[in-house]
């Protein structure tokens, strides 16, 4: 019994470690966003190359990600998620480094994204696929609810402070903050007692025998397939607005950085409050499908009103009902997923589930910039989010989907679903 409150109290420690490094990393991205976005936009005026920017980040993710997770499953995770937290520290703080001195160039910073995309596609199915194995799987809709609550956490802190930092200390320090943000976070992990997962050695052979299996592994279980191909046309519409926020609040008089900031925070706030709610609640199986239905209803048609008004506190309300629904949508998705998924082959999965929904995200950024410059952002908003709330209803038309969802893995098993 007394060995069994050490081990506890050990894999608390570690999550707790685990959840302050990615605390800590989220608000230096959120900083980083802000600052790279108006520094472009101020430097060059372009929304167009802030979309392309922006791409530029995500295109290694997708391209590597599926290779990624074969690494991810066949290699010790945490020295993974240390050295590519630490890769990421030192080539941001370059950066910071560069724009101290007055010459930072558009150029280094799409190289540094590159770099970023490239470690980002290994170090986000690592954190994915860890969790997992740390929680029982009838407690990850709690677990996944609390580094939900991090995240959002984080971004709210990020978004109040990086809008306000932008016009106190400028894009380079923040820069730095960002780069000093994934040391700590590396650091944090390092301290973090994580169960090794079975590594063996990476070959030729086994690599396209892993992709191939998770390929297939998607392809017949129907209801994660549909759901992977919704959010992918989703995500892809969504992202031709999202990538226009800065732009909107730049170029909209009576907005601004520091209202951008608060905007956005109120979005994350609402994805904290109902993920506090989702942590101390366990939903019945059989009730997800239809509340994951309602939440992206709402959550659509607020990002509609949004497209129609200029009113700041009707933007902050509409984008904190917004966050409320999304972080139901976040939690039973991947909740499922960690349910579903055997362990050895968690991180191959997590690594071609963001690849499938992310594929058409940079080709999206790209549009949004290029379409900003024809016709007006508030358009392009309406347009895209009223699109994808018919996407997004098509999606619960279809029983395997709503199986999927409402798996639940104390009394069912994976054969189930198919």
């Amino acid at each position: 019994m007394e060995i069994d409150k050490t081990i506890k109290s050990k894999i608390k420690l570690s999550l707790f470690l685990l959840l302050q490094g990615q605390f800590v990393s989220v608000i230096g991205d959120t900083i980083y966003e802000i600052a790279l976005g108006f520094w472009v936009l101020i430097l060059t005026g372009s929304p167009a190359l802030m979309g392309i920017l922006m791409a530029t980040s995500i295109i290694p993710a997708i391209i590597l990600s599926p290779f990624a997770g074969v690494v991810v499953d066949r290699y010790n995770r945490k020295k993974l998620m240390i050295i590519m937290d630490m890769i990421r520290g030192a080539t941001i703080i370059l950066v910071a480094v560069v724009a101290l001195l007055g010459n930072l160039e558009v150029w280094m910073v799409f190289v540094a994204g590159i770099i970023l995309g490239i470690c980002g596609a290994f170090f986000s199915p690592a954190v994915n696929s860890v969790l997992p194995q740390m929680v029982p799987k009838d407690k990850l809709q709690n677990a996944n609810s609390i580094f939900g609550m991090a995240y959002t956490g984080a971004d709210i802190l990020g978004n109040s402070i990086g809008s306000i930092l932008f016009n106190l200390i400028g894009a380079p320090l923040m820069f730095l903050i960002n780069g000093l943000s994934f040391i700590i976070s590396g650091t944090s992990i390092s301290f973090a007692k994580i169960p090794k997962n079975r590594e063996s050695k990476i070959t030729s052979e086994n690599f396209i025998k892993d992709i191939k299996e998770s390929f297939s592994f998607i392809k017949n279980l129907k209801g994660l397939f549909y759901i992977l191909l919704i959010f992918s046309i989703s995500s892809f519409l969504e992202h031709i607005a999202i990538v226009l926020l800065i732009p909107l609040f730049q170029f909209t008089p009576g907005l601004g950085a520091a209202k951008y900031g608060f905007v956005i925070a109120s979005f994350s706030l609402g994805m904290f409050i109902s993920m506090i709610l989702l942590s101390t609640i366990n939903v019945p199986s059989s009730r997800k499908s239809w509340m994951m239905l309602v939440a992206v209803m709402l959550s659509n048609l607020c990002l509609i009103a949004f497209a129609l008004t200029t009113e700041f506190y009707l933007m902050v309300i509409l984008l904190f009902i917004s966050g409320i629904s999304e972080s139901v949508v976040y939690v039973f998705v991947f909740s499922s997923i960690q349910s579903i998924v055997p362990e050895e082959m968690m991180g191959k999965v997590m690594a071609l589930v963001n690849t499938l929904v992310m594929a058409l995200t940079p080709f999206s950024m790209i549009i949004g910039g290029l379409l900003a410059q024809l016709i007006s952002i508030k358009t392009i908003f309406m347009v895209c989010f009223t699109a994808s709330l018919f996407v997004f209803i098509s999606l619960f038309s279809m029983s395997s989907v709503r199986k999927f969802i409402n798996f639940d893995p104390e009394n069912q098993h994976i054969e189930d679903l198919y």
